[in-house]
């Protein structure tokens, strides 16, 4: 989802990522069967599937007329949210926790925001940020805001662009899960689409982690669909799965309905099995990806080798962010 002005109207202008077939690491990872695809969110300009979130929710903030847009975020999130806040004349307020390796704060206040360091987890973050918009009359794009609409709509847009590049909809598909945003957008993206008889079918949603404490995952595992309360002590964040530890996944009783309904499965991963997928796909297949995403394929790995599916099978990539040039 690249980003395009239109110089006559100042609007932003969305284009599909890359959807790519998988070849010689399928071999090595033994995807027989179904061909394996990678949508690819690494194509976008600040190289997530966080762009899609963040450019919604500063049309949202626009058109409602706020000239303020906060959220608490691990790096990513937050980095988009400053890019097209700073593109659309918005301020932007970032609460990122001080001790995470990987924050992008730089980056932030490159592109204009205000970045408040923050005592404490992801989740003590999002909080202050909720508190700061309700204090202040800013815009809250945080994950289970008031606004989390804009985020669930423009994930939904993956599933879109995935029909339209399959010409249907995959047998599955997985996705990198830390509050499980994502996933319910996509899933809800195919479900809608299916209603509508667009596709043949919705598919199976696999949510794909970190071991070191998701609480989607987790509650999964333990075989629940109702979010359970996780050991906070358990939780372990490091420069590799920043993205992923949930203590509280703020979607997580959408996304674990949505893994139900659908037939899925989730599944937890140790950071040096991300790094290794990570470095592989670079290797093997050109493609540069976020150990954190890496998850996804690792998923699809285990998935295919308990499942027999009748089609396709997509793993959500994102890209590992390159400093842009000054």
């Amino acid at each position: 989802m690249k980003v395009e002005e239109d110089s006559s109207s100042s609007k932003l202008l969305l284009v599909a990522t890359p959807l790519i077939r998988l070849t010689s690491i399928k071999k090595l990872l033994g995807f027989d069967g179904a061909p394996v695809y990678l949508k690819y969110e690494g194509a976008n300009p600040t190289g997530t599937h966080k762009d899609r979130a963040a450019i919604s929710h500063v049309r949202e903030a626009l058109v409602n007329g706020y000239d303020t847009i906060t959220v608490g975020t691990c790096g990513n999130y937050g980095a988009a949210i400053a890019y097209y806040a700073r593109r659309a004349g918005v301020k932007a307020v970032i609460y990122v926790p001080k001790g995470y390796k990987h924050s992008r704060v730089s980056e932030m206040k490159r592109y204009g925001a205000k970045v408040v360091l923050v005592e404490g987890p992801y989740e003590t973050a999002v909080s202050l940020s909720v508190e700061a918009a309700k204090a202040n009359g800013w815009y809250d794009a945080n994950p289970g805001s008031i606004n989390d609409h804009a985020s669930l709509d423009a994930y939904s847009e993956i599933a879109r662009e995935i029909v339209e590049q399959l010409g249907d909809a995959p047998a599955a598909i997985a996705i990198p899960v830390g509050n499980g945003t994502t996933l319910v957008g996509v899933y809800n993206g195919f479900r809608r689409m299916y209603k509508a008889g667009d596709t043949t079918r919705i598919p199976r949603i696999i949510a794909a982690s970190t071991i070191h404490v998701n609480q989607l995952v987790y509650s999964w595992l333990m075989g629940s669909i109702d979010p359970l309360p996780v050991n906070t002590y358990l939780a372990r964040e490091t420069p590799v799965n920043e993205p992923l530890v949930a203590i509280q996944s703020l979607n997580a009783k959408e996304a674990l309905m949505a893994i139900y309904h659908s037939e899925g499965v989730a599944y937890a991963y140790m950071d040096d099995e991300m790094v290794e997928m990570s470095l592989l796909l670079r290797a093997v297949e050109g493609v540069n990806a976020l150990p954190a995403s890496s998850s996804s394929l690792l998923a699809v790995r285990d998935f295919l080798s308990r499942e027999q599916v009748d089609g396709p099978v997509v793993a959500v990539i994102t890209g590992r962010w390159r400093r842009e040039k000054q």
